[in-house]
């Protein structure tokens, strides 16, 4: 995949997270008790993945293994 693609796609999906995580934010102050039913959709929404893998992928902790003795370099070389 050309990585001029794969740039645009991460820009694109950032700014839909940030967008999202925007509109949460104000409707939870507006509202204290306001309470977030369907957040599932977002947390398997793609765009929200994708950003979510990069975060992780760039985290200093990516290089170690967490508890499940993956590090992120095996989970994206499909190890066990």
């Amino acid at each position: 995949m050309n990585t001029d693609a794969l740039e645009f796609a991460l820009l694109k999906a950032e700014r839909r997270v940030l967008e999202m995580q925007t509109k949460l934010h104000c409707w939870a102050t507006d509202d204290r008790d306001r309470r977030f039913d369907d957040l599932f959709n977002l947390v398997a929404d793609p765009a929200f993945l994708l950003v979510a893998w990069v975060r992780v992928r760039r985290n200093r902790g990516a290089r170690s293994a967490g508890v499940d003795g993956q590090t992120a370099r095996s989970v994206e070389d499909g190890g066990p």
